[in-house]
């Protein structure tokens, strides 16, 4: 092989190979434009939880509904989740949440499962000088579910140094559900109890959620 096949055999190595080995070397976030990596240009599974980080996919980050119940990765500790609503807060009787998603579970022996609920008041108004206090009552199994400090209630209320909006629009509670009853299909429903003192825009939406502790 003479010197000047050597030198071309080099070059050609340099051409293929050796660019490709520089501009990883070279190339850096600052070098790409703008949403110049898409989706589509990412191996599938290359970005793993490990890659990514801390605290980097935030709420804002993730598109509505794009995690949803089926999406939790399986031992994931959510056993049921839906929610309802907006209903009136001033009516003057009862009104039963209809509620969207899951409402029932199967407790199991030696297992804790956990009820949350969360009450939203919207548009919350006095109609007069007497607070607006809407009662939202869980119900497990056709029974009320007590709540240990009394009824969820989110209101508006005179307004005070402490509270100066005078609105208290969350409300919400957390205890056990079916530890004497495993077993035994548990099924959750939601009533509003109205107040007459709210404005006729107020209404009042629901969340719940059961979970296992671990």
């Amino acid at each position: 092989m003479t010197y000047a096949n050597v030198v071309a055999t080099l070059a050609l190595f340099l051409a293929l190979g050796g660019g490709a080995v520089w501009a990883a070397g070279r190339i850096g976030t600052k070098n790409l434009k703008a949403n110049a990596v898409t989706a589509g240009k990412i191996k599938r599974n290359a970005v793993t939880a490990a890659k990514i980080r801390a605290n980097a996919v935030t709420g804002e980050k993730i598109k509505p509904g794009a995690v949803g119940f089926a999406k939790f990765a399986s031992g994931a500790n959510l056993l049921l989740s839906a929610g309802g609503g907006p209903v009136p807060a001033s009516a003057s009787e009862p009104i039963e949440v209809p509620l969207s998603g899951t409402t029932t579970f199967t407790p199991v022996a030696g297992t804790l499962d956990l009820l949350s609920i969360e009450a939203k008041g919207n548009n919350l108004a006095r109609v007069g000088t007497e607070n607006c206090e809407p009662k939202i009552v869980p119900y497990v199994n056709g029974s009320q579910w007590e709540v240990a400090e009394g009824l969820l209630s989110p209101a508006a209320v005179e307004p005070t140094p402490a509270q100066p909006t005078g609105l208290r629009p969350l409300t919400g509670a957390t205890g056990p559900i079916g530890l004497n009853s495993p077993g035994v299909t548990q099924t959750i429903a939601v009533k509003v109890l109205g107040d007459p003192d709210c404005g006729a825009a107020s209404t009042v939406s629901v969340a719940l959620a059961v979970t296992q502790a671990k």
